[in-house]
């Protein structure tokens, strides 16, 4: 067998494998998943899924634009295809499939594994953290209705806050990529990360928002979809071993949401969400496969 063989066959196992890891987490829900689309109005789920599309697309511009940080530029529709098509490997359980498909696909342009690497570290440290302190801010300002006191969410909101200033990523970046690279991260590109979480968050959060069985739902109640999301999003992440934060972000979701909607509800919304979420993965991984 030769090597193109070997590697051909590689990325067909992986992909069955993903595929096969992505079954697993609905596996035993399907009519679960049946009942809640087919009490989702067709033209709110077909908007949560754009939304879905257009958070994920944001996603990939801030993954290229850390690349560029360490000195690794692609061209957008290459980067595209690597980022979209690794971040499938989140679907497998563990923390490190995404990083070495992204690793293993950035090097067809010239992008050194390492740097590569480097960026989903960065990527994943700026999606975490700025969820907490989005989440925490809105949450400690009322938008959830929980247990705890103001104070205990802003402290969450001060710490993703600090982890996410420059010398705290520039020292980050220069030790994770190793000598050779300096990492040139600074205001500008804080400001623009921010400008890029913020609209993925608010995407991600009109998304559960649509997917919310109310009668008369309110605009106010974007702002609890949002922090909701995003500090559900943030427990996903932390949680290493779940699949895309299988499990971990649905507890979260129906914590925060079924104060005010109910139990049922916020469960229904957190599952359909999964479900959109990953069609827009998939779908977002061909179209980027495509253009490349």
């Amino acid at each position: 067998m030769t090597r193109a063989h070997a590697l051909l066959g590689a990325r067909v196992g992986f992909v069955l494998l993903i595929v096969g890891f992505t079954w697993w987490g609905f596996d035993g829900r399907w009519s679960e998943i049946g009942g809640a689309v087919a009490e989702t109005d067709p033209a709110r789920l077909a908007a949560a899924l754009l939304c879905a599309f257009v958070g994920l697309s944001l996603t990939g511009v801030l993954w290229r634009m850390l690349l560029s940080a360490l000195g690794s530029r692609v061209e957008l529709r290459h980067a595209g295809a690597v980022f979209f098509l690794g971040q499938l490997g989140k679907y497998v359980p563990g923390s490190v499939w995404t990083f070495a498909v992204q690793a293993q696909l950035g090097r067809r342009h010239g992008v050194p594994a390492r740097s590569s690497m480097t960026a989903s570290a960065l990527f994943l440290m700026l999606h975490t953290f700025t969820g907490l302190t989005l989440g925490g801010l809105l949450a400690a300002g009322g938008a959830v209705h929980t247990d705890l006191a103001a104070g205990r969410w802003l402290l969450l909101a001060t710490i993703g806050a600090v982890a996410l200033t420059p010398p705290v990523l520039r020292s980050l970046g220069d030790r994770l990529a190793g000598a050779g690279v300096r990492t040139t991260f600074g205001g500008g590109d804080l400001a623009r990360s921010l400008a890029l979480m913020t609209g993925v968050w608010g995407c991600y959060g009109t998304c559960l928002w649509l997917l919310v069985p109310l009668a008369h739902p309110e605009p106010k109640d974007v702002l609890a979809a949002v922090a909701a999301f995003a500090l559900a999003h943030a427990a996903g992440v932390l949680l290493i071993l779940a699949p895309a934060g299988l499990g971990a972000r649905e507890a979260v979701l129906i914590a925060l949401l079924s104060p005010a909607v109910g139990v049922p509800s916020a469960a229904a919304a957190a599952l359909l969400a999964r479900v959109v979420h990953t069609v827009a993965d998939f779908l977002l991984a061909a179209a980027a496969a495509g253009w490349a």
